[in-house]
């Protein structure tokens, strides 16, 4: 099957990771993707790494990206975000790649692809093609997609979709995200 949790509110990982730790609990294995993140940044790592049969790799590099053009409109955005780069959408493709290498493997059963729906919003990532590999490998694997702004085209097709939605959050006070209860 074919699981999003989507939405502009927190959580969207964190029910992901909970899904594949209960799938460990289960005797499956795992194979989390991260994709635009950068191996280490959230403190679910440091664990993760040492759960048997759930597995993580990333493709990202250090820091926050967004597309140019929302810079552009939104110059309050540099502060935070550097615009995209040519080794953004290599680091997507190369994690799709591993992805699907893995599920021709047949080595897991439930693959997260963590942060792939911003991947796909952003076009570092063609949607039919993600579209269609899921599509054609979900009879026999499940799949857990993460990330705000989900195309409908993969929402579509998606078995059960969540979205977190944000009602409150301390950022709007000012407040900066805690290690280990935020990343």
């Amino acid at each position: 099957m074919i699981y999003i949790f989507t939405g502009n509110g927190k959580g969207k990982t964190t029910a992901a990771v909970g899904t594949g730790i209960r799938a460990v609990g289960a005797g499956l294995k795992v194979l989390m993707v991260k994709f635009m993140k950068e191996k280490g940044v959230s403190s679910e790592d440091n664990i993760l790494d040492k759960i048997q049969n759930f597995d993580l790799y990333t493709f990202g590099r250090k820091g926050f990206y967004l597309p140019k053009e929302m810079l552009e409109k939104n110059p309050k955005l540099k502060k935070h975000f550097k615009p995209l780069e040519d080794i953004d959408y290599k680091l997507a493709e190369e994690g799709f790649n591993f992805v699907k290498e893995k599920v021709k493997s047949k080595a897991y059963d439930l693959y997260i692809l963590d942060e792939v729906c911003v991947a796909l919003n952003f076009k570092l990532l063609k949607e039919e093609t993600v579209k269609n590999f899921l599509l054609e490998n979900k009879e026999n694997n499940d799949f857990i997609l993460t990330g705000r702004n989900c195309p409908e085209n993969i929402v579509d097709i998606a078995d059960l979709v969540t979205e977190m939605k944000e009602i409150k959050h301390p950022f709007e006070k000012g407040i900066k995200a805690k290690k280990g209860i935020d990343y």
